[in-house]
């Protein structure tokens, strides 16, 4: 959102995936970021078993005039255009929750190798292992290299209740040798000049 526009756009947004949730039938769930992009982010995050089931849902929304009308209330708030980007589920370390949990911490590398893939289920193991919480690992299927998450990229999902879990588990991979030795593994594998590390918050 712009700068002079947080609190009208965060209403306007709300009452656009409201709107959604009430008519799509593919429930979306809405954060604030509130550390690694700018201040005022929101992001709408859906979660489908396929692309035919999503595309339902999407199609006759996007038809919709008073979704339409939500959505220019939005983009009128908008610093910048909005980024409409798909994963696919790659793997999932731990038991991931029903829904998105209140705090999640995305990572995302742009891979240069196939065999990032392996090493990226490999770290996601390791570090669900040592903080006790569900780490998912997906790649991009549809984003361009202009974007945030751009294509060719794999992107590390870890989901949080609430903060005190991240004072207490966080700064523990930070120390782990087995995980800096994973890291280390990735020279080669991802492009070592992009890395963005993004935490939100849910607001409904």
């Amino acid at each position: 959102m712009r700068a002079d526009s947080i609190a009208r756009g965060s209403e306007a947004f709300a009452a656009m995936a409201n709107y959604w949730n009430e008519n799509s039938g593919v429930r979306g769930y809405t954060y604030m970021v509130t550390l690694g992009m700018p201040q005022g982010t929101l992001a709408v995050s859906m979660r489908a078993d396929s692309m035919a089931e999503f595309s339902a849902a999407l199609w006759p929304m996007m038809a919709d005039p008073e979704f339409q009308r939500l959505s220019n209330e939005v983009n009128a708030c908008l610093a910048t255009p909005s980024e409409p980007v798909m994963w696919q589920l790659l793997h999932a370390a731990g038991d991931m929750p029903p829904e998105p949990s209140a705090i999640v911490h995305q990572i995302t590398l742009r891979s240069i190798d196939p065999g990032a893939i392996p090493w990226a289920m490999e770290i996601a193991n390791h570090a669900s292992s040592v903080i006790g919480r569900p780490v998912v690992v997906a790649g991009t299927t549809y984003g361009s290299s202009m974007m945030a998450t751009p294509a060719n990229s794999l992107t590390f999902f870890t989901y949080w209740d609430d903060p005190a879990q991240i004072d207490e588990s966080g700064p523990k991979l930070m120390v782990d040798a087995d995980y800096a030795d994973l890291q280390r593994r990735a020279d080669g594998l991802v492009d070592p000049t992009f890395m963005s590390s993004v935490l939100a918050r849910r607001t409904n």
